[in-house]
């Protein structure tokens, strides 16, 4: 009963930190931001829109009056295939069978207010606000083998509200300051069938509904110089999240039936379990943005960025010592530093046309698997997922009077390794895992429009 319970609890926690990034193992999987995602997230050294509040907040003094931004993905495709299993596809939220459904999400929308004494440069003073959607991923897995069969559906749901506050202080720097309060829900759904396969078979069904919310606050600090000759600069750093609400909730029904139990035990054992207190942490470490921009009007725009995220260690939830153990994903995470790359261009094609192309890293910050020569992992060491992303991004813009409209692509795609378990359902073998070889793709459609008056 506990392995079981133990189960439904750590595929919910694996997602369920993090509440401004990827997962617990990467930090951007997808650039977020209606001009961000043209230039392939290199976005720190411009920031002149409401997602910048992200980005640097320096950058939201860079415009006249009243500036609104919104982006949103119109399908999205996630897709993982395991070495071990080639049968099974985790992923699915893009399909024949989905196209009837709108994805709108991953997304943006916010707006910035400029006001005080006003230059080429844009104004003296700035204020924004901003709600990102950086994940809204819906997976599930359904595996059999002759004794287990199990079907799993996730859906992971990320928020970010920001508020922000520029100055210029001359005609060449800037800066500004912004907080975030960081939501993410979560939501695991779980049914298994395992049976020992013989003639008066021992049979064990179970169904698991399990709930996690996390809200953090956390802080980002920016500045932008500009020179004579067209380059910007730009640095930013944001604080480590600060948890202020965590709630989650597990229901489980579980039914054992052994025909050969000898008497006085029953040949049937029902266990019901309804837990409302289980608490979850979210680790976000410092992070140090920096990058440069060169603009020419009527011309081309260049952008890089680098961004270093330092060593974090945190625990994913809070239980039992006695349940935690026999988890078969792991509590404890420790994650080492990355440095990640952001590059990307626009360039005027036609008249107020523009194409824009990206390129940028997101490299895995999980420790390497260790295991045998016969991948098996070695006890008691590091089970997360190691996979490291590449991708681009490619878009369209068509300038107006008082608006931008932007049409693309993102995609990234990498390979790794992965723990599998022994047993998904985690009630004959809860703490085997093997090695194997894996590879991801993600790919979203994005249209984006912003609105200057």
């Amino acid at each position: 009963m506990k392995r079981k319970l133990g189960v439904s609890i750590a595929l919910l926690a694996a997602m369920a930190a993090m509440p401004t990034h990827a997962d617990d193992t990467r930090y951007q999987d997808f650039p977020v931001g209606a001009r961000a995602a043209t230039l392939g997230g290199a976005f720190v050294a411009i920031s002149d829109e409401a997602s910048g509040l992200t980005y640097n907040p320096a950058g939201i003094c860079d415009t006249r009056d009243i500036n609104v931004s919104a982006s949103a993905s119109l399908y999205g495709l996630e897709r993982q295939s395991t070495g071990t299993s080639p049968g099974v596809i985790r992923g699915g939220d893009f399909s024949v069978a989905t196209l009837a459904t709108l994805n709108v999400i991953p997304g943006e929308a916010g707006s910035t207010k400029a006001f005080g004494a006003r230059s080429e440069q844009g104004s003296q003073y700035a204020y924004g606000f901003d709600v990102t959607v950086p994940s809204f991923r819906s997976y599930g897995t359904d595996s059999s083998t002759a004794t287990t069969t199990l079907h799993t559906r996730v859906v992971d749901r990320s928020f970010d509200a920001a508020a922000g506050f520029a100055v210029r202080l001359d005609s060449r720097w800037s800066v500004g300051v912004a907080g975030h309060f960081n939501l993410r829900l979560f939501s695991d759904t779980e049914d298994a069938l395992v049976t020992n396969n013989a003639a008066d078979p021992t049979l064990g069904v179970y169904h698991a509904e399990a709930t996690f919310t996390n809200a953090s606050v956390s802080f980002t600090l920016g500045g932008k110089y500009r020179d004579d000759n067209g380059w910007t600069y730009g640095a930013s750093l944001a604080t480590p999240g600060l948890r202020v609400y965590s709630s989650g909730s597990v229901q489980e029904q579980d039914v054992t039936t052994n025909p050969n139990n000898p008497a006085p035990l029953p040949h049937t054992i029902v266990n019901i379990i309804n837990t409302t207190d289980v608490q979850s942490a979210t680790g976000v470490p410092l992070a140090l943005r920096l990058g440069a921009a060169k603009a020419v009007p009527k011309g081309y725009t260049l952008s890089g960025q680098l961004t270093l995220d330092l060593p974090t260690a945190y625990s994913r939830f809070e239980l039992d010592p006695s349940v935690a153990q026999r988890l078969q994903l792991q509590s404890s995470v420790e994650r080492h530093a990355v440095l990640n790359v952001n590059v990307g261009g626009e360039y005027m094609f036609a008249d107020n046309d523009w194409v824009g192309v990206g390129l940028f890293t997101d490299f895995s910050t999980a420790p390497g698997l260790q295991y045998t020569a016969n991948n098996i992992l070695v006890p008691n060491t590091s089970h997360l997922d190691n996979v490291s992303l590449y991708g681009g991004t490619v878009s369209v813009s068509f300038l107006g009077e008082h608006s931008v409209s932007r049409f693309g692509m993102t995609l990234s795609y990498g390979k790794g390794e992965e723990a599998v378990p022994v047993d998904p359902t985690g009630i004959s073998d809860p703490n085997g895992f093997t090695r194997s070889e894996v590879s991801q793709l993600f790919l979203y459609f994005f249209l984006a429009g912003s609105f200057r008056y």
